[in-house]
C-alpha cells in the first residue's frame, strides 16, 4: 500500500502558519495606531508655549484633534499693535486685546458642512449683541447683526461660496479668502453704542 509520507510535514507546516498568522496580524494591528499617531502629530516647534492664550484655546479644544488641526506657523505678534496670531491647518486664531485682555477671535472651516465658522470670546465686558463684518477676496464688506451666546462671546457661520450675501455652488473661485472682524454693541434709546472692531482674522477655503 502506498503511503504519502509528505502529508505529515505539510500538515505540520500548515499548523505552524495557523499559529503565526494571528500573531503577525496582532503585531500589525498594534503598530498601525502608532503609525497613524506619528502621521497626525504636530510639529512641536510650531505649538504655542504654555502661557499663550492662543495655545491654551487650541489645547482646550483638543489640540491636533480640534477643528483647527495642527499649527502651520508659529505664533506671531504685530509690528504696530498689541496682539498676536497663529495659523492652523484648518483656520486661524487671533488674540485681539483691543476688545479685552482675553479676547480671542478665530475662524475655521467645518469638516462636515464646509461652512466657515467665525467665533469670538473674552470680549471683556457685557454686550447686548455683536456686529460681524466679512469680506471675500478683498471685496466690499458685508455686515451682519449677531445674537450673543453670552455677554462676552458669539459665533457666526456661513457658506464659503457667496455672492451678494447669497450662497452659490462655486461662484467661479474654488479657494476664496475671507476676512472677519467683530464688535460688541449695546442697545440705546435711539441708536446703538458700539465698541471698537477686533483685529481681523482670515481663512482661505479648501474648496
Amino acid at each position: 500500500m502506498f503511503v504519502n509520507r509528505a502529508l505529515p510535514a505539510v500538515a505540520a507546516a500548515a499548523a505552524s502558519l495557523a499559529v503565526l498568522a494571528p500573531a503577525a496580524q496582532a503585531a500589525s494591528s498594534a503598530s498601525a495606531p502608532a503609525s497613524l499617531a506619528r502621521a497626525d502629530a504636530c510639529d512641536p516647534a510650531l505649538v504655542a508655549p504654555q502661557g499663550s492664550l492662543i495655545g491654551k484655546l487650541w489645547r482646550s479644544n483638543g489640540g491636533p484633534a480640534s477643528v483647527y488641526g495642527c499649527p502651520v506657523t508659529k505664533e506671531f505678534g504685530y509690528p504696530d499693535k498689541r496682539g498676536s496670531w497663529q495659523r492652523f491647518r484648518n483656520g486661524k486664531i487671533v488674540w485681539s486685546p483691543n476688545l479685552g485682555e482675553g479676547t480671542l477671535v478665530r475662524v475655521y472651516q467645518a469638516r462636515s458642512s464646509g461652512n466657515l465658522v467665525f467665533r469670538w470670546s473674552g470680549t471683556g465686558r457685557d454686550w447686548d449683541f455683536f456686529n460681524v463684518r466679512w469680506s471675500r477676496n478683498g471685496g466690499p464688506a458685508t455686515q451682519v447683526k449677531v445674537t450673543r451666546i453670552d455677554p462676552w462671546s458669539g459665533a457666526y457661520s456661513m457658506a464659503p461660496h457667496v455672492r451678494d450675501g447669497v450662497g452659490t455652488s462655486t461662484n467661479g473661485d474654488s479657494h476664496p479668502k475671507f476676512v472677519f472682524i467683530v464688535q460688541g454693541c449695546d442697545r440705546g434709546t435711539f441708536s446703538s453704542d458700539c465698541g471698537p472692531w477686533s483685529i481681523p482674522t482670515s481663512i482661505t477655503t479648501r474648496q
